[in-house]
C-alpha cells in the first residue's frame, strides 16, 4: 500500500504557484540583454495602474507609467521616474517626469500589449493582483530607444540604443516578497 502511495505521489506533478506580476522578470526573445518587468507604485498616484513598467537595457533602466484612454484605444506607456521617486510627486519636492527639454517636444506614448497564455489580450493596463502576462509586446519601444532616448530619461545627452522588435517572454521569478513603494506622509505642524 505504501509503495502505491509513493508511486502516486511521485507521478503527481507538483504545481508551483504562479509568479506574482510584480516579481515576474521578462527577457526580449530577439536580444536576451534586454529584461523587463513591473514594479508597484504608490496607490495615491493618478495612473491607470498601480504598477510601473521597467526596461533594463545593457546601459540603463527605463521607467514607464501606464495610461489608457476613456474610450476606444489601448494601453500606452509613457516615460516616468522610478517608483520610489514617483511617490514623491505627492510631496512638495516632486521630481518631474523625464523631458528632453525641447519646447516643441511631444509626449512619447508607446503602445503596450500584454497577452495571457491563450494569447488573449489584456483589455486594460496590468494591475497588482493580475496574473503575470505570458507575453508582452511594445512595438515602438525599440524606435523610442533609438530616436527619443533623451525624452525617455530626461537627459538631453542620453545616447540612443538599439533594441529589436520582439516579444518579451517570462524568464524568471524574482525572489522575495514585493514591497510597495511608499513615502511617509508629513505631519502638519
Amino acid at each position: 500500500m505504501l509503495e502505491l502511495m509513493l508511486a502516486a505521489a511521485a507521478a503527481t506533478q507538483i504545481l508551483q504557484p504562479a509568479c506574482p506580476i510584480d516579481r515576474q522578470i521578462y527577457r526580449l526573445q530577439a536580444d536576451r540583454h534586454f529584461t523587463a518587468g513591473f514594479a508597484r507604485v504608490d496607490e495615491r498616484l493618478p495612473y491607470a495602474s498601480h504598477l510601473a513598467f521597467w526596461l533594463k537595457s545593457p546601459t540603463r533602466t527605463y521607467w514607464f507609467s501606464f495610461h489608457a484612454p476613456n474610450g476606444y484605444g489601448g494601453t500606452v506607456i509613457m516615460p516616468d521616474v522610478a517608483p520610489e521617486k514617483m511617490a514623491l510627486t505627492l510631496e512638495e519636492d516632486a521630481p518631474e517626469p523625464p523631458s528632453s527639454g525641447g519646447e516643441e517636444e511631444q509626449a512619447v506614448m508607446i503602445a503596450f500589449d500584454a497577452f495571457r497564455a491563450d494569447l488573449s489580450v489584456y483589455e486594460t493596463p496590468p494591475q497588482v493582483g493580475d496574473p503575470a502576462p505570458a507575453r508582452i509586446f511594445a512595438r515602438e519601444l525599440g524606435s523610442a530607444l533609438w530616436y527619443n532616448a533623451p525624452a525617455l530619461v530626461g537627459d538631453p545627452a542620453a545616447q540612443h540604443e538599439s533594441m529589436p522588435i520582439s516579444l518579451f517572454e517570462p524568464a524568471s521569478c524574482a525572489p522575495g516578497r514585493p514591497e510597495v513603494q511608499r513615502v511617509q506622509p508629513r505631519l502638519l505642524e
